[in-house]
């Protein structure tokens, strides 16, 4: 009868290189598939000053909030995603909540950098916290607080410019209100 050594490493191993490669390979994929895991639980947790509305009020004012930052930047603008993309937040409360995303985007080339700055002007007189930054492409500006929505962005690149916005969070159930979303569509 033999018996089977199992598995048996003499020391120094040597390790291929298609096998080193293939390790890195793996192992990265899993850190980038627990980093996509990660991200998909919550986007944003309302803050206790945030008021609460119903799911048509902060879509309606969403919409208003990004009509007005397209309405002063002018040009023809295309919805990208939204304005009825239900994501998971979390209510002040903690309680499970709802709000709705919506991006669009306008190839307009614009002034990036005089229209930053009108935005970031424009939404301070709002009474929205603003913050700005430059980069390589063309200032970015954020928008939020004000109490009609969560937060609003601006990317301004010259042929490329988007602003997306972010509702408040309201009673309800994202994945349900996609499910029934889907139902609709049948």
């Amino acid at each position: 009868m033999t018996r089977d050594p199992g598995f048996v490493v003499s020391w120094p191993c040597r390790i291929s290189a298609r096998d080193l490669a293939s390790l890195i390979v793996v192992l990265a994929l899993a850190g980038l598939s627990t980093g996509c895991a990660s991200r998909a639980v919550e986007t944003r947790t309302a803050s206790a000053t945030d008021p609460i509305v119903d799911a048509v009020t902060a879509k309606q004012q969403m919409i208003a909030a990004v009509d007005d930052a397209t309405e002063l930047l002018g040009g023809v603008w295309t919805a990208r995603t939204g304005p009825d993309a239900a994501e998971r937040c979390s209510l002040p409360d903690g309680e499970r909540g709802a709000h709705w995303r919506y991006l669009t985007g306008s190839a307009i080339e614009g002034r990036p950098e005089e229209d930053g700055s009108a935005m970031a002007a424009h939404w301070r007189a709002q009474g929205k916290r603003v913050s700005a930054r430059d980069t390589s492409t063309g200032p970015v500006v954020f928008g939020g607080g004000g109490g009609d929505i969560a937060s609003i962005s601006f990317y301004a690149v010259s042929g490329n410019y988007t602003v997306q916005a972010v509702s408040l969070c309201f009673p309800g159930d994202a994945d349900r209100m996609a499910e029934d979303d889907a139902d609709e569509v049948e």
